[in-house]
């Protein structure tokens, strides 16, 4: 039997001091039959130049462009409508994964006939040295994940053909958003391993690093795209404070 295609889909934007690193996580994983789809979202520093010249000695390794900079949910998307794969997953250019993650996940989905699974992640400093693993629930749905976002972008793999019409929505917090699509057509999702598999920077500046901000975001989610009423939104967005509190305390 042939082994699946994955396809992993990296946004860059500016990512030179990380990409090599983030790229080659990919590239040295034990599961060889991936693709990489690149979606450069107006860099103006040598990301670019970096992707192609690690190109010419990879060809897993596609490069597609946004029109101008708009933000990862486009490049996201971009992504999805070039991905060849059976199974999708993501990765953001400056963070890693490990390198037999894809391979133990891929073989636990095939074994129990699985249609999403995700694994647990750890944060880590600009260097790469950890500080601190998260770990998720074995079993998450739909109303699981709205009491707080337990995945990272790069922790989930998914059967395409079970989400093809779902894409990243032009929003703050994309990624909540897009995976609580996914949820509502797939029952639910499976922890794979009860290791680490995924490494998020941080340290860096991000969208993600204010957390007031964070909070309306995530409210507006609730309250606006899944319309769920403002008693039910602030139901789950207390429980989204308090697993935020617990997953980001020292």
């Amino acid at each position: 039997m042939n082994e699946p295609l994955i396809s992993i889909i990296m946004p860059v934007y500016n990512s030179a001091d990380y990409l090599v690193q983030a790229l080659n996580s990919c590239l040295n994983q034990s599961y060889p039959n991936i693709e990489i789809i690149t979606v450069d979202d107006g860099s103006t520093d040598n990301s670019v130049n970096i992707i192609k010249e690690i190109m010419n000695q990879d060809p897993r390794i596609k490069l597609f462009f946004t029109p101008s900079n708009q933000g990862p949910a486009m490049a996201r998307n971009i992504g999805l409508a070039q991905a060849k794969g059976e199974y999708i997953t993501f990765l953001d250019s400056d963070d890693l994964i490990e390198k037999a993650k894809l391979a133990h996940q891929l073989n636990f989905m095939l074994k129990h006939n699985l249609i999403m699974s995700h694994g647990n992640y750890s944060f880590c400093d600009l260097e790469g040295k950890v500080i601190k693993s998260v770990t998720t629930s074995e079993k998450i749905d739909y109303h699981t994940l709205l009491k707080g976002n337990q995945f990272k972008i790069m922790t989930v793999l998914i059967r395409r053909d079970k989400i093809k019409n779902i894409l990243f929505p032009q929003i703050k917090h994309e990624d909540y958003a897009f995976f609580l699509d996914c949820l509502k057509q797939i029952e639910e999702s499976t922890l794979y391993s009860n290791q680490p598999s995924s490494f998020v920077r941080i340290g860096k500046m991000s969208v993600s690093s204010n957390k007031f901000k964070s909070a309306i975001w995530t409210f507006n989610i609730y309250f606006k795209k899944e319309k769920l009423g403002l008693v039910k939104s602030i139901y789950y967005f207390l429980h989204y404070a308090y697993n935020g509190f617990i997953k980001y305390k020292k």
